[in-house]
């Protein structure tokens, strides 16, 4: 995990992830549309890094590392901003009706923890593999 961590990509990305994180939630508290907000996606980026790791790391490893370091950010600043939402009572984009899909705000908070420390970084992990595999069926030909 070290050298991984140690990459500048990796470190790109992240910061990446985080700086977009915190974008969108400066942009909800002041205000702007969520129609607008939507477009500040930090899954955007957490896709780009998903192929661009899936195609770059050499082991399996260093692509399960790399799934949890690309949903950490992420996962990071949804929780501070549901925790935002549920202490203020201001409404953000984070547990708007199109992301929370019902749940209260603690459930919602909650499945983020948990998602993002066990099957959110799986999800990622499993994209990474089907990529990476068939990427060898194209550098075999």
């Amino acid at each position: 995990m070290a050298t991984l961590l140690q990459r500048r990509s990796m470190q790109g990305f992240i910061a990446g992830i985080f700086a977009m994180g915190v974008i969108r939630f400066v942009l909800t508290i002041s205000g702007l549309p969520d129609d607008i907000v939507k477009y500040f996606s930090m899954s955007v980026i957490v896709g780009v890094g998903t192929l661009y790791f899936a195609l770059t790391t050499d082991t399996h490893k260093e692509r399960q590392w790399a799934a949890f370091l690309l949903v950490l950010p992420y996962m990071v600043i949804e929780v501070v901003a549901l925790g935002y939402t549920w202490v203020s009572g201001h409404p953000t984009i984070f547990h708007s009706t199109l992301y929370s899909r019902g749940f209260s705000i603690a459930l919602h908070a909650l499945g983020h923890l948990a998602g993002g420390l066990t099957w959110e970084p799986l999800f990622v992990y499993l994209l990474m593999e089907i990529i990476w595999g068939i990427s060898l069926l194209f550098r075999r030909k």
